[in-house]
């Protein structure tokens, strides 16, 4: 996957934080309404606990956080960790959340010894490719949370509304260069738990257009298996519409919580 290597720099172009306002202020509001915290969200007192006021901050973990662009707007309001895999992803998240305690690892199987008020997977959950995978992100998950907290997983997709083949594209531009991005994504096995994608790059600097090509394999899993994990691993789930990106993707968050939790 090169996007996340030495392509890595394209991604503050082709995916600018600016774009994940909308998202992330959707987040904001389900955490303050159902975070069960000593300070309840929903009071004055709770509120300016998250616009930066008064009191210890949350905590937020953010599983595969990539370049930060997510997490540059959840950053404020919460005390902050992020992992990743990828260490140019990670340096860029850096440079965008230098107060965020960066670690390099799987998601999958990292462990950092503590817990969080909230556990967030954004995108990066897409690369879970089989049950087993995803089971070991939820599990992951799990360890980190605190017994009153919340547990956030956004899929581009689910299997039940998931129509290929599909081509998304969009461009965007920086004061060196503009980038038009092509995904072509399709299930060539509707059988298995997967999908894959195509992108291409279309790089115009000044005039000279250079042309480079990735391939990424997605997990792809109807609702009832992510229900079926998560409660398996002792969460109780809802899942929440959100506002989707142009081409349909990203319309689903599950929003968990231990069973058992106060609501």
């Amino acid at each position: 996957m090169r996007l996340y290597h030495e392509l890595a720099w394209l991604w503050p172009i082709i995916s600018p934080p600016e774009e994940y306002t909308v998202e992330a202020a959707r987040w904001l509001e389900i955490i303050r309404r159902r975070l069960d915290t000593d300070t309840d969200a929903d009071t004055d007192a709770g509120r300016d606990r998250y616009a930066g006021g008064g009191g210890a901050l949350p905590t937020l973990l953010d599983l595969g956080c990539g370049g930060g662009h997510m997490l540059s707007h959840l950053a404020p309001h919460f005390i902050t960790e992020a992992v990743d895999l990828s260490p140019q992803m990670l340096e860029l998240s850096r440079r965008l959340n230098p107060q965020t305690w960066h670690h390099q690892g799987d998601l999958r199987s990292i462990r950092l010894g503590r817990a969080f008020d909230v556990v967030a997977i954004h995108d990066a959950v897409n690369y879970m490719l089989t049950e087993a995978d995803l089971a070991a992100a939820i599990a992951t998950a799990a360890a980190h949370l605190n017994p009153g907290g919340l547990l956030l997983l956004a899929p581009d997709w689910l299997g039940d509304n998931f129509a290929g083949p599909r081509v998304i594209d969009w461009t965007r531009q920086n004061r060196e260069l503009d980038v038009t991005f092509i995904e072509y994504i399709a299930d060539p096995d509707p059988s298995d738990t997967t999908v894959e994608s195509v992108f291409l790059f279309i790089i115009n600097r000044d005039g000279r257009i250079v042309v480079e090509q990735d391939r990424h394999i997605s997990g792809l899993f109807p609702e009832a298996t992510w229900r079926r994990l998560l409660a398996a691993a002792g969460f109780a789930t809802e899942l929440v519409a959100t506002e989707g990106y142009a081409g349909g993707f990203g319309e689903t968050l599950f929003v968990c919580r231990p069973a058992g939790a106060r609501r």
